[in-house]
């Protein structure tokens, strides 16, 4: 387990102090796959930093398995960051060394006698698709190709902790789904625990279990995907989940209602069955709903009928439907 307890990191700039992370708690459990999502800005990448010690944080704790990184010996804290391994956005692969040689790498600083470490680093490179490039070099190799032998080279230390911060930010969305299946099968298959750092819905939704939503070094909401996607409660989480806004009609009416999905049959027809069960029809007057694995999440506001009576079979309806709530929002255009 991971705990991060009031974590608090600040810098001195020109103009006084500036506060990158302010009180912190997350807590991940061992095996989940994390995200910890933000804009620009938000402190995603002080705060992994901070994880590993490789920034230190001001104040507060950093908990792995009840040990506290902050208070540990640098030898300790050395033997300690071994469990901890990390991919960057930008691979950081030694390019004057093939991708076998890149990948017995962090061996061959533990002191792993060379040949066992060829032959881990064989295995290593089957696990991430990429057996016949022992011998390429990285300029040899596509970004997505890069980036597996960097998750190699991060496995290569048999880690607990795996972090990637933007690990897949400078690839192309088909490159990102691939590698994202990857760090899902590897987390099934070696039980290790996964933090994503990304600004990237997408992201999240392709493989996360659980999320942090971090803004200007708070973090404003935590939960699992499906909770916070289908009803975010901050603005900041509002922001993230729908960038664009909840779009509206132009058609004004007077009686509104905001429904929010929270993990039903995706392809429920609500609508449809309001009009064949009930006989009433609704308007829909803006919608932004997310299939995460093959559930809906998100919300969809409708317009009711001015007729009482209709309206009142379309809310009683709607209450009796599972994975589903709502409230009645304000008159608007």
């Amino acid at each position: 387990m991971i705990e991060l307890k009031q974590l608090c990191k600040t810098f001195p700039t020109e103009e006084g102090t500036f506060t990158a992370l302010d009180h912190v708690d997350i807590t991940i459990q061992d095996g989940d796959v994390y995200g910890i999502i933000g804009m620009s800005g938000a402190g995603k990448s002080t705060l992994v930093r901070c994880i590993n010690l490789l920034e230190r944080p001001t104040s507060g704790q950093v908990l792995i398995d009840g040990d506290d990184m902050t208070a540990l010996s640098p030898k300790a804290l050395r033997e300690k960051r071994r469990s901890i391994s990390m991919i960057f956005q930008q691979f950081n692969l030694l390019m004057q060394r093939t991708c076998l040689k890149n990948v017995c790498f962090p061996m061959e600083i533990a002191g792993v006698p060379a040949a066992k470490a060829k032959a881990r680093a064989r295995e290593l490179l089957e696990i991430v698709g990429l057996p016949d490039k022992a011998d390429a070099y990285p300029a040899q190799l596509s970004g997505g190709q890069k980036q597996r032998i960097a998750i190699a080279r991060a496995l290569a230390s048999d880690p607990k902790v795996l972090l990637c911060d933007e690990a897949t930010s400078a690839l192309d969305p088909t490159t990102t789904r691939s590698i994202l299946r990857l760090i899902r099968d590897i987390n099934e298959r070696l039980g290790i625990t996964v933090i994503i750092i990304t600004h990237e819905m997408t992201v999240v939704e392709e493989v996360c279990s659980h999320v942090a939503i971090l803004d200007h070094g708070h973090v404003m909401e935590t939960g699992s995907v499906e909770e916070v996607f289908s009803n975010p409660k901050t603005e900041a989480g509002r922001k993230l989940v729908y960038p664009d806004g909840v779009i509206l009609d132009p058609m004004k009416s007077g009686r509104a209602i905001r429904l929010a999905f929270n993990g039903g049959s995706a392809y429920e027809p609500l609508i449809a069955s309001l009009a064949i069960d009930c006989g009433v029809k609704v308007n829909i007057l803006g919608a932004d709903t997310k299939n995460i694995n093959g559930q809906a999440f998100g919300t969809m506001m409708i317009g009711l009928p001015e007729d009482p009576a209709e309206a009142a079979k379309a809310l009683a309806y709607i209450k009796q439907q599972p994975n589903v709530t709502m409230e009645e929002v304000e008159e608007h255009e």
